[in-house]
């Protein structure tokens, strides 16, 4: 269970890594998930091929997974458009509502979750850390709003997703789910084309093109690919309250590479213990919860 955890945290700080890129890279937002997740199938089917990871053979189940794929292409473009047209805290702001949707959403559609009252107050209490954290930015309404939307649809395709993970290799479930996003996004940088009358750059330099080499390399393939293993032993829940660290490792990559030390005050701290402390203890509660049930079944 440690090494879980362990292996669950290194995803949320590459996840918090994410935002930071996203600034880096200037693209639309269409376009750059367009890149993202094309470059990342790509990846995917090569290691596939490498590791000789069975493939999916039921035509039905690679279908399911594209479709949950363009739910996770409609997630990450309202991401970046969020940071784009607002800015991180905004946004981090927004993506705190997801262990709150959680604890709504997946005793309605996961039969053997029941409703618990104290994994709906954890997820109210992480937003109320994150807004100590971003000092409250509420000056950009529009994009807060598409950050909550996209928390929310994030945490459909991820409830939807912990049923493929019982079946299938991790690898071959983020091929296809890749492919679903690719489809969505292209359909967005047409949309975009259409809204402005202008088909959006899609051409980028050097340095663009190495940011999104390491957004695609570590921040996709490995910690998406990770994270749907995670999902074989975790539930939804518990790694949507640890996805609460992503603006705290965010912040402070933002500190370490855009020298914005300002961004600690007493809040950040305040609200950074909050989440270190919530985290902590549903883990020792689950691990706890986990070993109970088993000493019952022996």
């Amino acid at each position: 269970m440690f090494r879980d955890y362990t292996k669950l945290h290194l995803v949320v700080i590459l996840w918090g890594f994410t935002a930071i890129l996203g600034k880096l890279i200037e693209l639309d937002s269409p376009v750059l998930v367009f890149y993202r997740v094309g470059v990342s199938a790509i990846l995917l089917a090569v290691l596939l091929k490498i590791l000789s990871i069975k493939s999916v053979d039921q035509r039905a189940s690679k279908m399911k997974m594209i479709a949950n794929g363009i739910l996770l292409g409609i997630h990450w473009t309202l991401f970046f458009l969020a940071v784009k047209i607002a800015n991180v805290s905004v946004c981090m702001i927004g993506m705190a509502t997801t262990s709150l949707w959680t604890a709504i959403l997946e005793p309605i559609i996961v039969k053997e979750r029941s409703f618990k009252r104290h994994e709906f107050g954890l997820g109210a209490i992480m937003i109320g850390a994150i807004i100590l954290i971003t000092g409250g930015d509420f000056n950009y309404f529009l994009g807060l709003t598409i950050s909550i939307l996209s928390a929310g649809i994030g945490t459909l395709f991820s409830i939807i997703n912990s049923r493929f993970t019982k079946h299938h290799h991790h690898f071959s479930i983020a091929f296809y789910q890749m492919l679903g996003a690719t489809v969505i996004a292209g359909i967005a940088i047409i949309g975009l084309g259409i809204w402005n009358q202008e088909i959006p750059k899609m051409s980028m330099g050097l340095d663009d093109a190495g940011w999104l080499l390491l957004l695609v390399s570590f921040c996709t393939v490995y910690a998406y690919a990770q994270y749907i293993e995670l999902l074989k032993r975790l539930s939804v829940f518990t790694i949507h309250l640890a996805y609460n660290l992503e603006p705290v490792y965010g912040m402070v990559f933002a500190a370490l590479f855009f020298q914005e030390h300002q961004l600690f005050g007493p809040l950040f701290y305040c609200g950074a213990i909050i989440i270190f402390i919530s985290v902590i203890i549903h883990s020792i509660f689950e691990n706890f919860k986990g070993k109970t049930v088993i000493h019952l079944n022996n």
